[in-house]
């Protein structure tokens, strides 16, 4: 069984391309290993049979041949299924990822990191360059991730790649209804960075059956609106409380500031 993670947390663009790969290689199964952003859990509430996603507790361990991960390059964010990449009869672990990291501690035998937008841009391209034709469901889902990773085609780090990925999607069929019906305003591009950076550095801790996170971030200035960026993790990480800070100098004194 080949099987496809997502990250903890899935977005959009994580879920966007484990059903473009579940294409690309038939057979593999994508697997959610644990949690989604809230959003997408209302989606799949209504479209999830329509994909090859399996539960995380049906995955059979014995039967596992090859891992593929995607819009991530860090085993603590795949929850307990990073046990598996330690998995003795593994032949293979691929990762897709657009995400700029300096180091993994993933021993991938391929992988394809790329500075575009959107980790489902990549999956995209393939798709076009095998010339496989998409439902509806596959299209739209995958649409759903450029969108949502790069505001619409607004954020600093979209590409042309993007843009033409996503025109094809559209060709394929995607529902823009139900695009504009999941794309949420979201925010700025500025919190839209710091909200990503704050996924990878975030830490947490159970106690007493309450889950705490907290997350410190360094900033070149001040940053206006940190409290939206607070609200959106403490839904997205599902946790009971949440700490955040952030540290500036503030330049015309050279002071140091944690908010």
């Amino acid at each position: 069984m080949d099987l496809i993670l997502c990250h903890t947390t899935a977005d959009f663009d994580a879920l966007g391309a484990a059903v473009g790969l579940t294409r690309l290689k038939p057979g593999a199964k994508a697997v959610l290993t644990g949690g989604t952003h809230p959003a997408v859990r209302d989606f799949l509430a209504l479209h999830r049979d329509e994909y090859a996603l399996i539960e995380h507790r049906s995955v059979q361990l014995a039967q596992i041949n090859s891992v593929i991960i995607v819009d991530t390059q860090k085993r603590d964010r795949l929850g307990k299924a990073a046990e598996w990449l330690d998995l003795p009869q593994l032949k293979a672990i691929e990762i897709y990822d657009h995400h700029p990291v300096p180091q993994t501690d993933i021993q991938a035998t391929y992988t394809q990191i790329e500075p575009v937008g959107a980790t489902t841009t990549l999956i995209v391209e393939q798709l076009q360059q095998s010339q496989i034709q998409l439902t509806t469901a596959e299209a739209t889902v995958m649409a759903l991730g450029i969108h949502v990773d790069t505001g619409s085609l607004t954020f600093d780090q979209t590409t042309p790649r993007d843009g033409a990925a996503l025109t094809w999607l559209m060709e394929q069929g995607a529902n823009l209804r139900q695009i504009a019906q999941y794309v949420e305003p979201g925010l700025s591009p500025q919190l839209e960075k710091l909200f990503r950076q704050s996924l990878d550095l975030l830490q947490r801790q159970t106690h007493l059956g309450y889950t705490i996170s907290w997350v410190f971030l360094k900033t070149p200035g001040h940053v206006p609106g940190l409290s939206s960026l607070a609200s959106r993790l403490l839904e997205v990480t599902e946790s009971d409380a949440l700490l955040l800070g952030a540290e500036y100098k503030r330049k015309s004194k050279g002071e140091t500031l944690q908010p």
